[in-house]
Parts: C-alpha cells; structure tokens; sequence
C-alpha cells in the first residue's frame, strides 16, 4: 500500500518509526460470555474460528466482479514540525521523491486538517479512479499544495480486503510458533454479540482483536493497539456474505525524546454505489 495518502506524511512516519494500533470505542454491542464448545483434536474455539476464517478466506476479485464506491479520507495532526531533528533531510528527501509542497504545507500549519475524496471502480480485479476532489480543509492551502495533494492519492485507490486478511494469517503463524515454543501467545476467544441477523465472534489475537462474522466466515471488524497508538477498521455487508470495509480511523502519537510531541489522526469512509457478484465460468467443451 505504498503510493497511499499516508505519503502525505511518509517522511515523518519513516522517521518517527510508529506503530499503529486499537481502538473499541467507536462502537457499542453487548458482549455474551464464553460459550463452551467441544472440538476435535483439543482444538480450542478460538483457534477453530480463525482456522475458519483462514480457510473461507478468497481475493477480493474472486468476491466481486465488479465495484463501484467513493472514498473520503481525513487527515489531521497537532504537531509543530517546524522543530523536529533532521527537517532539512527529510525535506530533502521528500521533495526529490514528489512531496515537497506536502511537507512544506504540514510543516506551515501546526494544526492541520484536509478531507479529499475519489471515486472508483474495481473491475476483474483492477481499480481505476477519477474525479479527485478536496472535500474541506482547515486552513489555506496554495495551488501547488492543493495539486500535490491530489497528485499523491494513492490509498484512495487501494484494494485493502485481501491485504487484511493476510495481515491474520501472518499473526495466525507468528502466534503458532511462540505455541511451539511454549510461550504465551496471546489469544483468546473474548465473546460474541449479534449484528443484524448475524452472530459476530470477537478473537483476541496478541495486540489484534478480529470480529468473525458466523456463517460466512469473514471478518467483520478488526482493530490493533500499542501504547497510546490504536488503529481500528470497520466492515459491512455490501452484498451476500460480502463485507467490505466501511470505514476506519487511526490515530498516531508522538513520544520520543528531542520530538515535538503531537498526533496525525487519519479517518477513511467508503460509500459502496454499485456491486455485481462474481459470474460463473462456463466451460466449452
């Protein structure tokens, strides 16, 4: 996901070396406690339900043929940048690979906010964007800061689905070693809740909680915490067992030495227009 809007602040976050992470605030259900359930082998539940959803797992061109959604992201920080070390690199740095009237925008304006917008379409696969737009911004921004900004845009245009549930796997994997090994590993089936008509099972995951859509098998929520740092994304049901993301938001403090202290916050929303379920391939004899 490199060519995304978080190049808007690429340079700080390469120097800065944050890690973002969770979030359950930002939305309210009941929580049922622990079910018992008995599983072959001495599988626990928990480890049954993300072997469930690791096994349902597909690619997203294999769920949709074709999307049709607009994205709006929000960016905003506190933080005076006009004082972090290295500034003349990283400028440096930054203008060379495009973002020069970026940086220089985040580093005028201590409190900064902008929300841009796109639209796109996901066909077979591919993604094709138009009418970039900025929705609002919080302070003056000149032409050249404006363009840049639409110019490197790339997260809007990003297919995230699949690259959520490889983050699973991934975590999935560390965690079977650290049991190999006979250490902790973190995880734990928390509860359930009911969404719609559908029950929804949260797994703890180390510092990742997952919410597992029953039935279908997908994740419908799924959120990540470190320190103060927290990272959280929300799925709905755009179509029959199909959840994509709705929307997510991550908020990133600073708190290393010689730094100006502050946050960058980031909000993302998509708004599905159009779905068109996947065909069956008829072979020719």
């Amino acid at each position: 996901m490199l060519r995304r809007l978080t190049a808007i602040v690429l340079v700080l976050m390469v120097a800065l070396n944050i890690n973002a992470q969770d979030d359950d605030g930002d939305i309210a259900y009941t929580i049922n406690l622990p079910e018992t359930a008995i599983l072959a082998d001495g599988m626990t539940f928990e480890e049954y339900l993300v072997k469930q959803v690791l096994a349902n797992a597909k690619s997203l061109r294999e769920r949709a043929e074709m999307l049709r959604y607009t994205v709006t992201c929000q960016l905003e920080k506190d933080i005076d940048l006009k004082k972090f070390p290295h500034r003349r690199t990283i400028t440096f740095v930054a203008r060379l690979a495009g973002y020069g009237p970026i940086v220089s925008a985040l580093r005028e304006h201590k409190h900064f906010g902008i929300t841009m917008a796109e639209d796109a379409l996901f066909n077979r696969g591919k993604i094709t964007t138009s009418n970039a737009r900025i929705v609002d911004m919080r302070q003056e921004l000149t032409e050249k800061q404006k363009a840049s900004f639409l110019k490197h845009d790339g997260m809007l245009s990003v297919n995230v689905y699949d690259k959520f549930y490889k983050k699973v796997r991934e975590k999935a994997k560390e965690l079977q070693k650290k049991y190999r090994k006979k250490k902790e590993t973190g995880m734990e089936y928390i509860g359930s809740y009911t969404a719609g008509n559908r029950t929804i099972y949260i797994v703890k995951l180390d510092n990742m909680r997952v919410h597992i859509a029953e039935g279908c098998w997908q994740i419908a929520r799924i959120s990540y915490a470190e320190g103060q740092n927290n990272m959280s994304y929300e799925f709905k049901e755009v179509g029959p067992n199909l959840f994509l993301l709705s929307h997510g938001t991550a908020k990133l403090f600073l708190d290393r030495a010689k730094w100006p202290k502050g946050f960058i916050s980031m909000k993302i929303g998509y708004d599905y227009h159009f779905f068109k379920a996947p065909q069956a391939i008829i072979r020719k004899k």
